[in-house]
């Protein structure tokens, strides 16, 4: 069993070393407040990402890691124009933790008592709010990952899609007896081009950073898209990324080990 000691030593190293970045951001993000649209939302959340990637010292574990996490990066960023679908439209209120398991009912009656769990509740663009649910496999995504396992196994071996499918056909029925306003989709149709789209995918990535690189890589990239399919300057770069990144590995394994050593 691990040494809970330890491990908490560990998680400390990993927010010591990310507090510049953290730091950087949070004066960015409040300086952007109030003057971001949709599209500059996401142009925002992919320089974030770069800004992470390069950061972050201990992020990448090998020069093949570091390779694959420069151009994985790079590739999703020229996502954002086909996945922002209203680069004029609405920021929405959004709880990413909005899911069965915080909300409690009255079991006699089946009506909603209370909604748990608001704190990640933020204003976001309209897409992520209506995007499919995760949590209709009661897991998200990303939580498959931290198995080790593939998001093929959240998609088919959980049967995602069937209770995608299901879970439509109710709100096509509820939408019939309160339709949308006019000039307005339902909200189930939208539900199904985003994940139809893959769009569902790209909102997930863009709120899952530490998971990036397997969704764009399971999910996204196409079949062909590889580093040349990035811009001469971004390829030129990539050499000089991966020897950052190694020499940054080993600065931070010195760091811990003196740090660890001298904790007794």
């Amino acid at each position: 069993m691990d040494n809970p000691m330890k491990s908490s030593f560990w998680m400390l190293c990993i927010l010591i070393d990310l507090w510049p970045y953290v730091e950087d951001n949070l004066t960015q993000l409040q300086c952007n407040l109030f003057s971001i649209g949709p599209g500059e939302y996401f142009r925002s959340l992919v320089a974030q990402q770069k800004t992470h990637l390069w950061t972050q010292r201990n992020l990448c574990d090998s020069p093949n890691d570091a390779h694959d996490r420069y151009i994985s990066n790079h590739l999703f960023a020229q996502l954002v124009d086909r996945h922002c679908i209203d680069d004029r439209g609405p920021i929405k209120l959004f709880c990413d933790d909005f899911r069965p398991q915080n909300i409690i009912v009255d079991p006699t009656t089946l009506g909603i008592k209370a909604v748990l769990d608001l704190e990640f509740t933020t204003a976001m663009p309209s897409q992520f709010a209506s995007e499919p649910p995760w949590w209709l496999s009661l897991a998200g995504p990303d939580s498959y990952l931290v198995r080790g396992l593939t998001l093929d196994h959240f998609v088919e071996a959980y049967m995602y899609e069937p209770r995608l499918d299901q879970f439509l056909a109710a709100m096509e029925q509820a939408e019939k007896t309160h339709p949308a306003a006019e000039h307005h989709k339902p909200l189930s149709r939208l539900m199904r081009e985003s994940w139809r789209s893959k769009r569902f995918w790209f909102n997930y990535a863009a709120r899952k950073p530490f998971d990036i690189d397997d969704i764009f890589n399971d999910c996204l990239k196409d079949g062909n898209a590889s580093i040349e399919s990035l811009d001469e300057e971004t390829r030129a770069g990539l050499d000089a990324f991966v020897e950052a990144k190694m020499k940054q590995l080993k600065a931070y394994d010195t760091d811990c080990a003196r740090h660890l050593e001298s904790a007794g």
